[in-house]
């Protein structure tokens, strides 16, 4: 099974560049794990300590917003997951 991981601009960095990333995995939980798995500094700023997303970022699954249930959302094959991070500045 592969899915695609988007990686917003900020976390493309700690992926040698990439902004897309295949993973595997039947939930957008799984397909992170993997993902973290392979770049472990990225799990370090999208999850707490808890192991729960941080608030700051939001995971569409076919550009469509997971919430409430971002880590436990299904996947399948040919997906698209995409990690977003609201930044703020002034």
């Amino acid at each position: 099974m592969s899915i695609k991981v988007r990686l917003h601009p900020i976390l493309q960095n700690l992926a040698g560049g990439q902004e897309l990333v295949e993973v595997i995995g039947h939930t957008t939980g799984e397909c992170l794990e993997d993902l973290e798995i392979r770049f472990p500094v990225i799990k370090q700023l999208i999850r707490d300590k808890r192991g729960q997303l941080r608030r700051y970022c939001e995971i569409l699954v076919n550009s469509k917003s997971t919430y409430p249930k971002e880590l436990t959302t299904p996947v399948k094959d040919g997906d698209q997951i995409d990690i977003m991070i609201f930044v703020a500045g002034g």
